[in-house]
């Protein structure tokens, strides 16, 4: 018998446990290996979040977001998102071209995009199809 906390588990349980640990994390590690010089993950693991959500440089630098799961941009164009926000004298950056739209226009699967931040200030982005989920990250340039 194997003690876990305040239970004890027989010897499958505590095998199930570790296993389903190992898997999870490893699972929780997959889109790090495939994009090991991407500053910002869109979609890691199939969740619609920014990793990091918040993320700081410096002016003239260049943020690398990876893709590893389809279906996600980036869209710092206020013209595109109400939740966008960026320094008065920034200009607006997305992952896709101006004349594309900007719901159906997605990085494909595995590629990256990169935009250099001239401008210091706050900037407030976001994943144009999954805005209305949460998909917001923010870039702050001192």
């Amino acid at each position: 018998m194997t003690q876990l906390g305040h239970g004890t588990l027989g010897r499958r349980e505590a095998l199930a446990v570790g296993a389903t640990s190992l898997v999870g994390g490893i699972a929780g590690c997959s889109w790090q290996s495939s994009f090991p010089n991407a500053d910002v993950v869109a979609g890691p693991d199939g969740q619609l979040v920014f990793e990091p959500e918040d993320l700081t440089v410096s002016v003239g630098e260049t943020v690398t977001w990876g893709f590893p799961t389809s279906g996600h941009n980036v869209c710092c164009r206020s013209d595109d998102s109400d939740k966008v926000r960026l320094p008065d004298d920034a200009e607006p950056f997305a992952s896709y071209d101006p004349g594309e739209s900007p719901q159906g226009t997605v990085v494909p699967l595995g590629e990256t995009y990169e935009h250099t931040f001239e401008v210091p200030g706050e900037y407030v982005y976001v994943c144009i199809p999954h805005v209305g989920q949460g998909m917001v990250g923010t870039v702050l340039v001192t």
